[in-house]
């Protein structure tokens, strides 16, 4: 069920508040500390998640993190990150006739910290809302990793929603993760595996570049939490 509008940003309203999350006329996006938020109006309701990125290293877990808040393309070179990398990424869906900000704040590790610092792992999960479990196209294994990871994380009493991206994804040529293999995981886990394309982002169009993937990521977090933020936003 797609309760996020995920042709609102091409609108006129949605154009009329993107220019809030961008450096002046330039397409950079604008970074926002940790007390602050885009100055839209107070009548615009805010929630927060915590997401918890999870995979192999090497699978572009970091590098989605920064595709998404706009700070860089998904190609940048690898640096297995050292403890907790934590970013906040503000982004604006259209739920029936309202205007909702999301602070999705993305906790990202490597599995060297977590082996090396017993507390990385119990943070990470403490009050996590999604698990976002990511491979890659390019990697077999690290597909074949997500149901795993998907059950180690079970057992969380905050009961997360699951998120799944793939990364290196490239539409134009033959993957070793092959699209039926994605349709019948989808088919069995009951979810939608958000791709990421192998492309560079280009800076003329970086709003487009990541939209979709964000607000399908609003998407599911709405639909965890639907109960909740129908009431929140008045639509009993």
């Amino acid at each position: 069920m797609n309760a996020v509008n995920m042709n609102w940003l091409t609108s006129s309203e949605g154009e009329s508040l993107m220019h809030h999350f961008y450096v002046n006329s330039s397409k950079k996006r604008r970074f926002y500390g940790i007390l602050e938020r885009p100055p839209l109006s107070s009548s615009v309701e805010e929630v927060t998640y915590k997401i918890f990125m999870i995979g192999r290293s090497g699978v572009g877990k970091t590098s989605i993190v920064a595709r998404l808040a706009g700070t860089t393309d998904l190609n940048s070179n690898y640096c297995e990150t050292n403890g907790i990398k934590k970013t906040n990424v503000f982004w604006p869906v259209k739920i029936w006739d309202k205007v909702v900000l999301f602070k999705l704040q993305f906790w990202d590790t490597s599995e060297f910290s977590i082996k090396k610092y017993s507390h990385i792992l119990p943070a990470c999960r403490d009050k996590t809302d999604a698990i976002c479990c990511v491979f890659s196209f390019d990697d077999i294994t690290s597909f074949n990793d997500v149901p795993y990871l998907m059950n180690t994380m079970s057992a969380i009493k905050e009961k997360p929603a699951t998120i799944v991206i793939g990364t290196k994804f490239k539409p134009w040529s033959s993957s070793t993760v092959q699209d039926i293999q994605v349709k019948e995981f989808e088919e069995k886990w009951k979810l939608k595996v958000i791709k990421i394309d192998a492309n560079k982002s280009s800076p003329k169009n970086e709003t487009i570049h990541c939209s979709y993937q964000l607000n399908e990521i609003c998407n599911i977090l709405w639909n965890r939490d639907k109960e909740y933020l129908s009431k929140q936003l008045g639509q009993v």
